[in-house]
């Protein structure tokens, strides 16, 4: 399996972790709460789900750094390494 969900109500969330995502694939997670915060009919009380995500090593824009010099005159011992990930914005859903 190369994904696995976790609920932490705790934080009131749902936590998917996806081992590795080769190109050209696609993962899709369905879930149906049914607790009575989001059971509501008033919709107007009911709050946003709010989507965050980390992609590790992976640029969408493909951007790459081909060069990198680290001028420092301190005496730090600074390594030229970039670490590419790619984060959410903000993602809000409303449900009806």
């Amino acid at each position: 399996n190369r994904s696995s969900d976790l609920y932490v109500p705790e934080k009131s969330a749902v936590i998917w972790t996806i081992k590795a995502f080769p190109g050209g694939r696609e993962f899709l997670l369905r879930a149906h709460f049914g607790l009575p915060s989001v059971d509501s009919e008033d919709s107007e009380g009911r709050p946003p789900i709010t989507v965050k995500f980390e992609i590790p090593y992976f640029t969408v824009s493909g951007i790459q750094v081909r060069y990198l010099k680290i001028i420092e005159k301190s005496g730090y011992q600074s390594l030229p390494w970039v670490r590419y990930i790619t984060q959410s914005g903000d993602y809000q859903l409303r449900t009806t």
